[in-house]
């Protein structure tokens, strides 16, 4: 007869035997535990170096340089002949009529011939007064004992081919009366005629004349 000892040491046994199975299975999963491949659809997304450069040199992040300016040309300037001042003094009773060379402006062209009907009304209105004006001596052949010459509107004024017969005027001294050169503006007084002179090319070369004249 078996000893009852030995039948309570058997479920003893096989209790311990499964308990020491079981704790070194969870032992080992626990030490060495499994992991599961990383999935891309899952996995974060890393920047992408290549597009992050190109994002750094977008248009956006490029300074644009600055634009070049020309160098501003300095505006042409046409050469024109310096003008002498206006008479603008006060007038006496008696005294001549103060004038300029745009009362006898007839719009005359260079190197054409000079027509009765260009005549203004203003010149009508002055032809046979006493007059005072201001214009440019056209240099004489001599310097000194000066006794007749042409006045001429401004500096570049021409007297003969290219002039404009109505920008200058021939003046005549009175007999007692003679002048020397000189480029400064000068005044002259005379009774003032029209007197159209055609020079050798067929074309007018003046029209005024100042008679009596005299240097003011």
């Amino acid at each position: 007869m078996m000893n009852p000892a030995f039948h309570l040491a058997i479920p003893l046994l096989l209790a311990w035997l499964a308990a020491c199975a079981g704790c070194g299975q969870s032992q080992s999963v626990a030490q060495s535990p499994t992991t599961p491949p990383a999935d891309a659809s899952t996995a974060p997304d890393q920047p992408n170096i290549a597009e992050q450069g190109a994002t750094d040199r977008s248009p956006a992040a490029e300074t644009p340089s600055a634009p070049t300016t020309p160098p501003s040309a300095a505006p042409a300037e046409t050469a024109k002949g310096q003008r002498p001042p206006a008479d603008r003094g006060p007038s006496r009773p008696g005294d001549a009529e103060k004038i300029t060379f745009d009362d006898l402006n007839l719009g005359m062209q260079a190197d054409i011939v000079f027509r009765e009907f260009m005549v203004t009304d203003r010149v009508h209105e002055l032809e046979g007064k006493r007059i005072s004006i201001v214009g440019y001596m056209h240099p004489p052949e001599t310097q000194r004992g000066i006794k007749k010459f042409i006045l001429l509107k401004n500096t570049q004024c021409k007297f003969g081919p290219g002039g404009q017969a109505d920008h200058l005027a021939d003046i005549t001294l009175r007999a007692d009366n003679s002048t020397v050169f000189t480029p400064s503006p000068v005044k002259i007084e005379g009774t003032l005629k029209l007197a159209p002179f055609q020079g050798p090319d067929g074309n007018t070369w003046s029209i005024y004349r100042l008679e009596d004249a005299q240097i003011r």
